[in-house]
């Protein structure tokens, strides 16, 4: 597909990116935008193309200033811009100075940001008609807010059209971009690139430590990193890494491992080297010309193990990056993408990206992003070697298998249903259900590994269980009168039955039943299918129900037998409503925090329109 007066083919999405963006500036004056376009997209294409296509505010405003924070991006930048155009250019990055006469101008944001400095005088504001910002999401920094401002680009209504790109939009350090940007004009999501080919599959695996975070602080969102490495830097987890590594990805050609601080990747390369694989590793500490070098090496094969931390999360372009270890925990949704980003790209070399995710105390950091709760699901989630698009269905499945079916002590599978309050079961009072393939008589449940049977007059039998086993007390109710006073006490009999097995348990109770009272008296005080359950329920259960149930309306009450209404008293009795009420009590507990965690998971979405 090709646009009109550019050099390159494009994608579908890049020609509608530029024409979205186009007319955006042209017909409805937005002058300042941003795209969010994940990693791989081509986005040094897509505005490599789109700066001819930006028409000049008056004459001689013909330049355009290209903004990046780092070498790499500038000369990924340059060469891309040669590759796609004929435009002259020109680079101002520490001893590289520009003459300020190209038509674009690459510009370090540490250069001519730097507080006091001299060189970004050499440039007429009008002489440029617009400012393109390379990982855009960096923008709040007060470096870009004073190139910004020397250009008048910090207000809405500047001249110049300011462009930036992003695959991270939502700042994970909370900093608002609403200074620089006025609206988010086109986005596309990876996991839509992925299923639209134009990225690579994601192959997930997670493996879980039981390395405990909970002591870890946090800082701006996100765990403290000195913190964060004496936790993690140690040889037994380093060692599972590696082992992890020649077990599920020796085969696969270039893997980026990312760890917490320049220890930890020291620690990693050398447990690498111990194993007698080649890895090495580059961080800030590392020279510019050493990490160039080793980056070089990296993308051309010559090694299969590169560590890193902090310095290949952005701009990176290595396609033949074929396996991602995330050995550095974080709760940065933001952060966690550009990391597996890295092994996007689409390269000839590979079918797809191997992540292995290695997680840590999940349970006691639910803000940890994990590759499960990316996508939403749950985060106990086990992946094997997974692919990313059909975790979500994979999920779904799994999870209606689990909700819908249990196996209790035989291969057979049987139906659950559970309510959520003791009341629910006027619309089922028959009992619980999944026993009703064990036992023929009235068992209920009322609590967790908790059940229970009424033997009317002659009391009940609870079948529990305590430190594994389950066990059956009867307790009967005994009422005399003292002195003028009813008295009310209960006789406790622990039964002769302990089972590891519900199944046993039941059955063992149902054998008592029968040989205690005799099998007609247990049909009829036990069994589900006596027929005095079928029988309208009496005066006295209907005003015992209203008094317990104040909330019960008369329509609910006309619906009830005599054997529903005994049932849902029985359980009430047995403290299904105080095990309800507790239950509700954690169920506000757990939606408060999912809420806290959604409302956190929406700062990251991105949105396309106004910023707020």
């Amino acid at each position: 597909m090709r646009y009109s007066s550019t050099l390159t083919y494009l994608r579908p999405y890049q020609k509608e990116c530029i024409d979205t963006c186009l007319s955006k500036f042209l017909d409805h004056k937005v002058n300042r935008q941003i795209v969010s376009l994940p990693v791989g997209n081509g986005k040094t294409v897509i505005f490599s193309n789109l700066i001819k296509q930006i028409p000049s505010p008056f004459p001689d405003a013909d330049k355009v200033l290209v903004l990046a924070h780092r070498e790499e991006l500038i000369d990924q930048a340059f060469s891309q811009i040669k590759k796609h155009s004929d435009l002259s250019i020109e680079i101002d990055q520490g001893e590289r100075r520009a003459k300020g006469d190209a038509e674009v101008i690459l510009g370090s944001v540490n250069t001519l940001g730097k507080l006091e400095s001299h060189r970004i005088e050499k440039y007429n504001p009008s002489h440029f008609k617009a400012i393109i910002i390379d990982e855009a999401h960096h923008v709040a920094a007060s470096s870009y807010r004073r190139i910004l401002k020397y250009f008048g680009a910090d207000k809405k209504e500047t001249h110049l059209f300011v462009w930036g790109c992003s695959a991270t939009v939502r700042r994970y350090d909370g900093l608002a971009l609403i200074n620089a940007f006025d609206e988010i004009t086109y986005h596309k999501d990876f996991l839509d690139m992925i299923r639209e080919k134009w990225l690579c599959n994601l192959r997930v695996t997670t493996i879980k430590t039981n390395v405990d975070l909970s002591k870890v602080r946090s800082y701006k969102e996100d765990f403290h990193m000195n913190d964060l490495s004496k936790y993690l830097n140690v040889d037994s987890r380093n060692n599972v890494i590696v082992r992890t590594y020649l077990e599920l990805a020796a085969q696969r050609k270039s893997t980026l491992v990312f760890g917490v601080d320049i220890k930890h990747i020291e620690s990693l390369t050398a447990m690498f080297k111990k194993y007698g694989l080649d890895a090495r590793g580059i961080s800030s500490k590392t020279k510019s010309h050493i990490r160039a070098e080793t980056l070089k090496e990296f993308k051309e094969g010559k090694f299969p193990v590169l560590v890193n931390c902090g310095i290949l999360t952005e701009g990176t372009d290595i396609p033949n990056i074929d396996c991602v270890i995330m050995s550095r925990p974080t709760k940065s949704p933001v952060l966690f993408q550009q990391m597996i980003g890295r092994g996007m790209r689409l390269s000839p070399e590979k079918e797809d990206c191997l992540v292995l995710d290695f997680i840590d105390s999940y349970s006691q950091i639910p803000d940890l992003v994990t590759t499960p709760t990316l996508l939403g699901l749950d985060p106990t989630m086990e992946m094997k070697g997974e692919f990313y698009e059909n975790l979500e269905s994979l999920y779904v499945h799994k999870k209606k298998e689990k909700k819908s079916k249990i196996t209790i002590d035989t291969p057979t599978k049987i139906h659950i249903t559970e309510y959520s309050n003791p009341y629910e079961i006027i619309d089922d009072c028959s009992g619980a259900k999944y026993i009703g393939s064990i036992s023929e008589n009235v068992w209920l449940r009322v609590g967790e590994d908790s059940y229970v049977i009424s033997l009317q007059s002659y009391g009940t039998i609870k079948v529990k269980k305590e430190n594994g086993t389950y066990c059956a007390i009867k307790r009967k109710k005994i009422s005399r009168m003292v002195k003028g006073t009813m008295k009310h006490y209960y006789v406790i009999e622990n039964l002769p039955i302990t089972s590891d097995s519900l199944f046993s348990t039941i059955r063992a109770c149902d054998r008592w039943i029968k040989e205690k009272f005799g099998i007609k008296t247990a049909n009829t005080i036990a069994s589900r299918y006596a027929k005095w359950r079928n029988h309208p329920l009496t005066k006295q259960q209907t005003n015992w129900l209203k008094k317990k149930l104040v909330s019960l309306s008369e329509e609910e009450l006309n619906r009830l037998n005599k054997g529903q209404a005994s049932n849902l008293m029985t359980k009430i009795i047995e403290g299904a409503e105080r095990n309800w009420k507790l239950k509700q009590k954690q169920r506000l507990i757990v939606e408060k925090k999912k809420e806290k965690e959604k409302k956190k998971k929406e700062k990251y979405k991105v949105k396309v329109g106004p910023l707020k």
